[in-house]
């Protein structure tokens, strides 16, 4: 199992995130998804919320996304947020 993987958020202006993770839960449109090392491919809708990221070193943040869609595939997460709040 991988102990960690590469999260991406872009919106529209620029990459606002880009770098090596442990966790985060995400905004899903049908309640909060978390994502671990080796998820299962797949591709969602996020809805306006809190994304919570738990980083390589275990230091935990939070960024408001105002909606987008996020793939999980290979141990890349790649959210395409609409904004950033």
């Amino acid at each position: 199992m991988a102990k960690n993987f590469k999260l991406v958020i872009i919106t529209m202006e620029k990459t606002v995130y880009d770098s090596e993770v442990i966790y985060i839960i995400a905004p899903g449109d049908i309640g909060y998804l978390g994502v671990l090392p080796d998820h299962a491919p797949l591709i969602t809708s996020l809805r306006t919320g809190n994304l919570d990221i738990t980083d390589q070193n275990g230091a935990k943040s939070r960024m408001i996304i105002n909606g987008g869609f996020m793939e999980v595939l290979n141990n890349t997460v790649t959210i395409l947020a609409d904004s950033i709040l």
